[in-house]
């Protein structure tokens, strides 16, 4: 028996990186398969403890809406093109929801989507990678620069 998540990304993920990334942050397990297959993650006693599906892309959040529910799919309603990403923790394992858990809300946190159940909701990627355009990478930055501009335009004009 296992536990689920689905991380519903906005980007392509790349499931190694992040799960690389969590190995680099001390996560202990060991990581096999991946690509086409199911990327498999063990713990130190070679226990399988996680097991994440390749991403599929979804056509628009009406699917999300109709396999998750309305609430969950509302704050992805504008964008066209959406990843899904199945996560199973083994459930007789310590510590298995937890490292499942941290890799969806990763995954989430650097692409933007949510978690379902109860997750990571993250509107905007955190990844320069995952953005659309400049302005949504930093929109600070792009709301800074066009009031220069108009501070400029204005001193010039003066």
């Amino acid at each position: 028996m296992s536990r689920d998540l689905v991380a519903v990304v906005r980007r392509p993920p790349d499931v190694r990186a992040v799960v690389d990334g969590l190995v680099a942050q001390g996560v202990p397990v060991e990581v096999r398969g991946g690509g086409p297959a199911a990327t498999r993650l063990y713990d130190s006693a070679g226990r399988l403890i996680v097991s994440i599906e390749a991403p599929l892309p979804v056509a628009g959040p009406g699917e999300i809406r109709r396999l998750l529910g309305a609430e969950f799919a509302e704050p992805l309603a504008s964008f066209d093109r959406l990843w899904w990403v199945d996560v199973r923790a083994a459930a007789d394992v310590p510590d298995a929801w937890q490292v499942a858990r941290r890799f969806a809300d990763a995954l989430v946190h650097w692409l933007g989507g949510a978690v379902h159940p109860d997750g990571e909701r993250d509107g905007r990627p955190r990844s320069w990678r995952a953005a659309e355009t400049a302005a949504e990478a930093a929109p600070e930055t792009a709301a800074g620069t066009a009031a220069e501009a108009a501070s400029a335009g204005g001193a010039a004009a003066g």
